[in-house]
């Protein structure tokens, strides 16, 4: 793997996709500013970037219930005249849930307030003069990647219920909000910024694989030009897609979405570099399937033996486990050539024979060395 991202880095993305990929790409400054530009294309370019600081802030409410922000930054804002003299934070809120929530404005309200008395204890901490005491600005931003339509304003006054004329009365903050799914395609990448290629794939997760793949080779075509004096993010870019299509593509069209991005990518290096990710990724998911796989049969033969009281039931399911593991490794590894392999793999009754099949499929690299244990 490259220099830049690891091997184990790129195992964790892998297992950790769903929950960690968004948060993954923002940790990288290029990207932040990607979506920053969707947003607000004026605020966007009124931040420094090179020194733009990740805080890692965890919030206790008062319910003790402990609550992490999303992405929390420290920023430099830029004056009229280009000068960085004022620091602001930057927090952005990843919304996976489906469901729409109403409560939107009170909870960044909520973190906001957090934000702020973390500020104040920090000044009482180190005893800061009243005067010098100023709280920074908070831009706010929600990033929604659910399906469901979400249209009502992020306001809190349409949360309270009071009279009109009580309105004034109402905290009232302004929340930046991309809703992926219903943003034109085209303005994302109006800004000729690498990271709206990346959230155009992510918005044709269920097209057709036609569709798909017409949009992969896009986004590949356009990041090289784009990233081509900037390795580290344009490896960091390219993991995230070949996950993508691991965690959000069906099974079957896992390698031939991977060997599009491989044969459009023209720099020797970069190529490289694709490679040995789809390597580590198709062993990293041929093991995790395999021990999925082998632990589901071991419990379902648990279960049989003790119905039965008798050992036989335990060795029936660790042959269905060893069975169901090495059909999921011959179908990642090898696609439809593996999956003609199956219904031999499911009449062979020997635990020697079918862990000799699993060990040897891990190094294989060719169908007919699997062939020939059978």
């Amino acid at each position: 793997m490259s220099e830049n991202i690891t091997k184990d880095e790129f195992i964790t993305l892998i297992r950790e996709f769903p929950d960690r990929s968004i948060h993954w790409l923002l940790e990288t400054p290029e990207n932040v500013k990607g979506l920053l530009l969707i947003v607000d294309r004026d605020l966007a370019n009124r931040i420094d970037y090179k020194r733009l600081e990740r805080l890692n802030q965890t919030f206790i409410l008062d319910n003790f219930k402990k609550l992490e922000a999303d992405m929390l930054y420290i920023a430099h804002f830029l004056d009229d005249s280009g000068i960085a003299n004022q620091e602001i934070v930057i927090y952005i809120l990843i919304e996976h849930q489906s469901s729409v929530d109403n409560l939107m404005p009170f909870r960044i309200l909520s973190y906001i307030t957090q934000i702020w008395d973390r500020q104040y204890r920090e000044w009482e901490k180190d005893n800061v003069p009243i005067q010098n005491r100023r709280f920074r600005s908070i831009l706010p931003i929600v990033f929604y990647t659910g399906n469901q339509s979400w249209n009502k304003p992020l306001e809190m006054k349409q949360l309270v219920d009071l009279p009109s004329i009580l309105e004034r009365f109402i905290p009232n903050h302004e929340i930046l909000f991309l809703n992926l799914r219903n943003i034109p395609s085209d303005q994302l990448v109006s800004e000729n910024n690498p990271f709206g290629w990346i959230l155009r794939i992510i918005q044709k997760e269920n097209a057709s694989e036609a569709e798909f793949a017409n949009e992969l080779k896009l986004a590949i075509e356009n990041l090289e030009k784009m990233l081509s004096g900037e390795p580290k993010n344009w490896i960091k870019l390219i993991s995230f897609i070949l996950a993508f299509i691991t965690h959000r593509r069906d099974r079957d069209q896992h390698s031939r979405l991977s060997n599009i991005v491989q044969s459009i990518v023209e720099d020797k290096v970069l190529r490289e570099e694709v490679e040995k990710m789809g390597k580590t990724m198709a062993q990293e998911l041929i093991e995790e399937g395999m021990k999925a796989g082998l632990k589901q049969g071991l419990q379902q033969g648990k279960i049989e033996g003790k119905i039965e009281g008798k050992i036989e039931g335990k060795i029936e399911g660790k042959i269905e486990g060893l069975q169901e593991a090495i059909s999921l490794g011959l179908e990642i590894k090898f696609g439809n050539d593996g999956l003609t392999l199956m219904e031999n793999i499911i009449k062979i009754d020997s635990i020697e024979k079918l862990e000799d099949i699993m060990k040897a499929l891990k190094t294989s690299k060719k169908v007919d060395d699997i062939k020939k244990l059978i």
